[in-house]
């Protein structure tokens, strides 16, 4: 019975999302809107039932709670929407909600850099990768509205929404009008790093995705490449085997590529 119940949520959290996937709005020229999810408790695993019995009972309707749990802010006051823990049933999904969003959108609007160099065993060169943000996320050029929040499967989900000012909408228009490769990477990081597992397995797809990418390209391996990478599409993130997953599509602009000056 118990496995029943189990299998019954994965599939009903496994539709939520592929729903959630499909009403995405399609164009991201002007307003992003993106779907993320974070865990109620530190530990996965260790909200059972019993738990959220007790917390519902004391109260008629606890999806209620949890959406005032994340209602935004006064954007007028603040200068961005921000969740409020009101509840400390929220409070950890709430903080890890306001990591995780910010991050991703500003893939998505500024894009991250990349500085790769594969590993060569030939030529005794380690594998050197190091990526980072182009600039950091303005909170004051793009709040973040964050609505319609529901607890699924032991998970926050929540739409978090902004817009591009308008210079970064020319920025976006010239990723667009500019035939660049589009990319696809998927990382891996164990669950117990938290918001840096999150992190690190972003990492892992953008180093994937720009391998996978020049192993086509170029013959022999390239001393070293780095660029911009700009995130497009929803990111897709869920937990398998105690890692995050995170499953990434970028457009790519390479600004250096350096050959082996022999062979």
């Amino acid at each position: 019975m118990a496995s029943l119940k189990k299998t019954a949520r994965i599939l009903c959290f496994a539709l939520f999302c592929a729903g959630s996937l499909y009403s995405q709005e399609p164009s991201q020229k002007e307003h992003l809107r993106i779907q993320f999810w974070a865990e109620l408790d530190a530990f996965p695993g260790l909200f059972g039932d019993e738990s959220w019995n007790a917390s519902a009972s004391e109260s008629e309707n606890p999806g209620e709670e949890a959406s005032n749990a994340a209602k935004p802010a006064d954007s007028s006051k603040t200068g961005q929407s921000t969740l409020r823990p009101e509840l400390s049933l929220f409070a950890f999904a709430i903080d890890r909600m306001k990591q995780i969003a910010p991050f991703f959108l500003n893939g998505m609007i500024n894009g991250w850099t990349f500085d790769y160099t594969p590993s060569d065993k030939r030529r005794r060169v380690k594998e050197y990768f190091e990526w980072g943000e182009l600039r950091p996320f303005n909170s004051q050029l793009n709040p973040i509205v964050y609505n319609e929040p529901k607890v699924i499967d032991e998970r926050l989900v929540v739409w978090a929404s902004c817009n591009r000012t308008e210079a970064q909408k020319l920025a976006f228009q010239r990723w667009e009008s500019i035939t660049h490769p589009r990319l696809k990477g998927v990382g891996r990081a164990p669950v117990g790093m938290g918001f840096a597992g999150i992190q690190e397995a972003s990492a892992q797809a953008v180093k994937n995705a720009v391998h996978a990418h020049w192993r086509q390209i170029v013959k022999n391996k390239p001393k070293e490449i780095s660029g911009i990478l700009l995130l497009i599409n929803k990111p897709r993130i869920y937990i398998q085997e105690g890692h995050y997953v995170v499953d990434l599509d970028f457009f790519m602009e390479t600004d250096t590529m350096v050959p082996y000056s022999y062979y």
